[in-house]
């Protein structure tokens, strides 16, 4: 069917050409008619923290994906408590107010809320918008961010942004595609030695790109994706679309060779035998991928996506480009029996010394994999973001004036019996508010609600105390107060009033759930954090027998502690499922037991380097500087299942191109040694291209200052490198060679 599918286009490419053309175009019509509304958040369905979400905005009417911004204020010279800053923070919230009634819920005025650090130098503005943080329209939050710049920021005084929106847009493209893309087209310059043949894999590849990037645009529409879902489709299908182009064209000019230059022949046999490969390779990765979906990381899933497109332009879009430049495309005259009469020295070496390969192979990835054993997870937060990124600067001001966990509050949901009565609930809600207050690594219980009587009392009392105060003044200096003075006692009063009377928790309208704010001492990345909210899960057990009260835990280190536990549970039982699999496949591609097992063993020794490696770089800190890691944090908990899927596919790609090639010279000859030979000269230069598209592509997305995007990126990269350099192209070959004609012992095989 390949074969009549690669002749057929052969004879109409550019109907070929043309189908392509009106497909991207309606995408684009989809694409601009439904809009992009990806998500800045990282996250997982089916946990704890996540599901008391729908509860937080049942009872306390609390959306928690609703937008938000921080605009955070700071002048170290003169301070924040002036009034002109004053003013200038009341003109900026005033013009929001009335420009994008529409799009804010709320503002709060810090000078009213009182929320000053105690030095006088930094405040911030909380804004809330009436959408979900993905639907927040880019000209609200560009109109705060210019109103707060204009109005407020000078010379002295700085302005940062923060929040669940996207302060800083995602780009669709930029310079990481671009040198990826350069350094690939100059490989396969070097490989192949034509400008247009070069071009033919890098176009196709962008092609399937473009398709792959508007249907998971229009795809945001109806399911939640992340902002990170679009780089790892892009830099998925900008990968493998250039390899498996590679893989069909090189085959085309060795049929070529072999057809004499029929070029509708050949162009229907390579895509039936380098066709079908990219069609196993392709459906590898896409199982692997799509698998994670059932870990709950449903926005990796459309990498599966990008990659089905990648295959589906490598299949039609590029025999078209073929046929349309044939003309230029030369035929590879090298013959098998060449190949297997003059090997190379690298061929030589490995053919002739393979337990030395072997051995020293396994040594040196065990050695790079040992650091992997530290390797700690969690989540993206803005503190490891550069120093010139807006939310970086935004979150060492607040880590600075007024505690690094201010960046990242705990939110704990008591659910409570009802039957005990108000009373005795909210006796034991003080109790258990207090116990939790006394645990280190709190900073403090943010007050929910205030004891109207008791305010009221304050109230007056503190209010004439701040008049008799204020006349004294006066008389002593014969001046009335200034607004000023009357602004920073009413302040003062209701600061005291929230200190005295309010209460650490809110009583939905029910009374079945309560909901307590805890601001923990350090961020969210610190084991100190981590450590609190264990104890307070731990705590619940205590609060239910107790109290009848069971406590749930949400906020953005909860469920960061809830996604790692989850991807930690589900790596394992994932990780063996798709070996078992692997193995199943291509035991029944290669009809045999060693080559499969050989393949699984390679696979898990690349993998564990690739952690050690990418926990040096991005956890330790190990030469930071040159690979550009701001500062070392945990590795993202969705790295490891995410490297495991992509580099399991990969791996199995080059398995598959390389092993499929001494199969084919072994059964025609039976000679194992001829076999690994041949597999070498001829499929060897193109894994060693393929692979190094591959780290170049991946490579160049670690230059990515984003940590998220760099360290997928740098995992990607050492992994493709360690897998396709020391297992597929020396492990492998040298294993083939030890067992002989083992290789190929299978049921029902002649040989």
């Amino acid at each position: 069917m390949l074969k009549r599918l690669g002749e057929w286009i052969y004879e109409n490419k550019f109907k070929t050409f043309l189908v392509w053309l009106v497909a991207i175009a309606v995408l684009i019509g989809g694409a601009v008619g439904f809009g992009s509304h990806y998500t800045t958040n990282l996250t997982i369905t089916g946990i704890p923290s996540t599901n008391i979400q729908s509860t937080l905005e049942k009872e306390f009417k609390m959306n928690p994906n609703s937008g938000t911004m921080k605009a955070v204020i700071q002048n170290k010279k003169d301070g924040v408590a002036d009034d002109k800053t004053k003013a200038e923070v009341a003109s900026a919230i005033d013009k929001l107010q009335k420009k994008y009634s529409s799009d804010i819920k709320s503002i709060s005025n810090p000078y009213t809320t009182g929320v000053i650090s105690s030095d006088k130098t930094t405040t911030y503005v909380d804004i809330t918008f009436k959408d979900d943080s993905t639907n927040v329209s880019q000209d609200a939050i560009d109109g705060v961010k210019d109103t707060f710049n204009d109005k407020v920021k000078d010379s002295d005084t700085k302005v940062a942004f923060t929040g669940s929106v996207k302060v800083t847009p995602i780009g669709v493209g930029g310079k990481s595609e671009l040198i990826g893309i350069v350094i690939a087209f100059v490989l396969l310059l070097v490989l192949f030695r034509s400008f247009v043949t070069a071009g033919m894999p890098i176009i196709s590849a962008l092609v399937g790109l473009i398709a792959g990037v508007l249907l998971i645009t229009i795809g945001t529409n109806f399911v939640t994706l992340a902002s990170v879902s679009q780089t790892l489709a892009v830099m998925l299908s900008l990968a493998v679309g250039i390899d498996y182009s590679l893989f069909i064209l090189n085959r085309y000019r060795t049929d070529l060779a072999d057809t004499n230059g029929d070029r509708k022949t050949a162009l229907g046999l390579a895509l039936s035998e380098a066709g079908s490969s990219v069609i196993f390779a392709g459906v590898t990765v896409i199982i692997a991928v799509c698998g994670l979906a059932f870990a709950g990381i449903e926005f990796v899933t459309t990498m599966g996506l990008a990659t089905a497109v990648a295959v589906v332009s490598a299949l039609t879009f590029l025999p078209a480009l073929i046929a349309a430049c044939a003309k230029f495309i030369k035929p590879n005259n090298q013959t098998v029996e060449h190949m297997a009469k003059n090997p190379s020295k690298i061929t030589k070496f490995i053919t002739g010394h393979p337990w030395t390969v072997s051995i020293v192979a396994v040594l040196v990835l065990v050695g790079i994999a040992l650091p992997a054993q530290n390797m700690r997870l969690g989540m993206p937060y803005n503190g490891s973001l550069p120093d010139n990124r807006t939310e970086r600067q935004a979150y060492d001001m607040i880590s600075d004036k007024f505690g690094e966990g201010v960046n990242s509050p705990l939110i704990a949901v008591v659910k409570m019996d009802t039957d005990k009565g108000q009373t005795e609930n909210e006796a034991n809600l003080i109790k258990i508010a207090s116990y939790i207050a006394d645990m280190k690594g709190v900073k403090m219980m943010s007050p929910l609600t205030v004891d109207q009587q008791k305010a009221a009392t304050l109230q007056t009392q503190l209010t004439q105390e701040a008049q008799q105060k204020m006349m004294a003044q006066a008389q002593a200096t014969g001046q009335a107060p200034t607004q000023a003075q009357q602004d920073q006692a009413a302040a003062q009063i209701k600061q005291a009033i929230i200190a005295q009377a309010s209460k650490p928790y809110q009583i939905s309208a029910d009374g079945k759930y309560a909901m307590m704010v805890v601001i923990p001492t350090k961020g969210s990345a610190a084991k100190q954090t981590t450590d609190l909210v264990h104890k307070i899960k731990d705590y619940s057990d205590t609060t239910e027998s107790k109290y009848d009260a069971k406590i749930t835990m949400t906020g953005v280190n909860a469920v960061n502690l809830d996604i790692t536990k989850k991807l930690n549970d589900a790596t394992p039982l994932f990780a063996v499922t798709i070996i078992v699999l692997a193995f199943i496949l291509l035991m029944v591609v290669f009809r045999s037991f060693v080559v499969p097992a050989v393949a699984m063993v390679g696979f898990g020794l690349s993998l564990l380097a690739s952690f050690g490696f990418t926990t040096l770089v991005i956890q330790e800190g190990f030469m930071k500087g040159l690979f550009g890691v701001a500062k070392g944090a945990p590795i993202l908990a969705f790295l490891p299942i995410i490297t495991t899927a992509l580099i399991f596919g990969l791996a199995m790609d080059y398995e598959v191109f390389m092993v499929s090639r001494a199969r084919e010279e072994y059964v025609k000859t039976g000679d194992n040694d001829r076999a690994v030979t041949v597999a070498m000269q001829s499929s060897g230069p193109i894994v060693v291209t393929a692979a190094l598209i591959m780290i170049a592509v991946f490579g160049s997305f670690a230059l990515d200052p984003d940590p998220t995007i760099k360290s997928i990126g740098l995992a990607l990269s050492f992994g493709i490198f360690f897998d396709a350099f020391i297992i597929r192209l020396l492990f492998v070959p040298a294993m083939l060679k030890i067992f002989g004609k083992v290789n190929w012992v299978f049921p029902g095989h002649k040989k």
